[in-house]
Formats: C-alpha cells, sequence, structure tokens
C-alpha cells in the first residue's frame, strides 16, 4: 500500500481553511451589501420624513408672517389687532430618527432650527413688550413677518435639500393640478415687503 505524501494534509487543511475563509468573506460581504441597503432605504426614509416636518413648519410661517392681525374688542372696550395664526414653533423628535444617516452638513442644518426658531420667539417676545404699541402693535407684526418669513424660507430650502441629497423631487406635489401657489415664492415676497416698509426704511435710517 502506498504511503500518502507529506504534503497532501497539509494542502488539503490549507484548502479546506481558505475555503472557511473565503465563505466567512461572502458571509461578511453579502451581510454589508444587505445592511448597505437597509441604510439606504433607513437614510431616505428619514430625510423624506424630516423634509415633511420642515415643509409643515414652512407653511405655518408663511401664515403666521403673513398676519397682520384683526380688530377684536378687548375687556377695556378698546379695539386691538389680534394674530389670526399662532407663531409657530419647531420642535425636534430626538428619539424618533436614525440621527446617524443623516449627512452631516444637513444634520447641522436640521439640529440648528429649533434655537433659531426659538431665539427668534424671544426677540419678538422683546418687541411686543417694549416697542410695540396698541391698537396695531404695527412693530410686532412687521418683525413677525420678517423673522419668521426668513425661517420657514431657510426651512423650506432645508427640506429640498434633503429630499433632492436622497433622490426625492424638490418639492411635494400637489394633489390639486390647478394649484399654482409657490410656497417659497410667498416667503420671498414678505420679507421683501417688510424690507421695503416704510416702517423699517425709517428704522434702517434710525441705525445708521
Amino acid at each position: 500500500m502506498d504511503e500518502v505524501p507529506v504534503s497532501v494534509p497539509i494542502i488539503a487543511a490549507t484548502i479546506g481553511a481558505g475555503a472557511a475563509l473565503l465563505g466567512t468573506a461572502v458571509s461578511f460581504g453579502r451581510d454589508w451589501f444587505v445592511q448597505k441597503l437597509k441604510d439606504g432605504e433607513q437614510r431616505t426614509f428619514v430625510a423624506i420624513r424630516l423634509a415633511a416636518e420642515l415643509e409643515d413648519f414652512a407653511t405655518r410661517c408663511a401664515l403666521a408672517a403673513s398676519d397682520h392681525g384683526e380688530p377684536e374688542i378687548q375687556s377695556h372696550g378698546q379695539e386691538e389687532y389680534v394674530p389670526r395664526y399662532s407663531t409657530p414653533e419647531f420642535k425636534l423628535d430626538y428619539s424618533g430618527y436614525e440621527w446617524r444617516l443623516v449627512p452631516r452638513d444637513l444634520l447641522q442644518r436640521t439640529l440648528e432650527m429649533p434655537y433659531l426658531v426659538s431665539r427668534a420667539h424671544a426677540q419678538l417676545d422683546a418687541v411686543n413688550e417694549f416697542v410695540a404699541g396698541p391698537p396695531y402693535y404695527e412693530e410686532f407684526y412687521a418683525e413677525r413677518s420678517l423673522r419668521f418669513g426668513r425661517l420657514g424660507f431657510a426651512a423650506l430650502k432645508l427640506a429640498q435639500d434633503l429630499r433632492v441629497r436622497h433622490g426625492a423631487t424638490a418639492l411635494i406635489r400637489s394633489v390639486d393640478p390647478d394649484d399654482q401657489y409657490d410656497l417659497e415664492l410667498h416667503l420671498r415676497e414678505i420679507v421683501d415687503d417688510v424690507l421695503k416698509s416704510k416702517l423699517y426704511a425709517e428704522r434702517s435710517s434710525t441705525d445708521c
């Protein structure tokens, strides 16, 4: 009976080890690829969900910024202009998102938004308390139009960037084919109108 060469078991062991390593590599590669697909799907979901929140906020900004109040008789018997729409808040559900999936530049802009909104509220409160006066509260409404017009525009642009970066359309398509409303244009016009107003022209000349 012929003896088995010493090299045969070594070669067999080497082939077995190589096959095991190859199997591990294939399994790892498959898992990595599947995880990348899942992350891609989740990334798109997170981006579109965040964009929807930002677009909703931008719409509420447009409502508030275009609101100059309506007359209402107060308890003291005098007529004063009160808001028709509340000044919008913006709060994020920090536990509701897989934040690691959001690109860093867009993540920074998203996480900064609640602070910017809170700061605008504080500044608006100061104008309401120390500057604006009855019955029209013109300074309050002008300040709100300017600050929340700009915030609405910033939120809308961020929403568009989130959507486009992840392969979605820049804007949510209206279900009404005859709907010609342009939120971005509306916000621009609101801000431009305030800056062109006599109130802000006088403030600018005083600041100079």
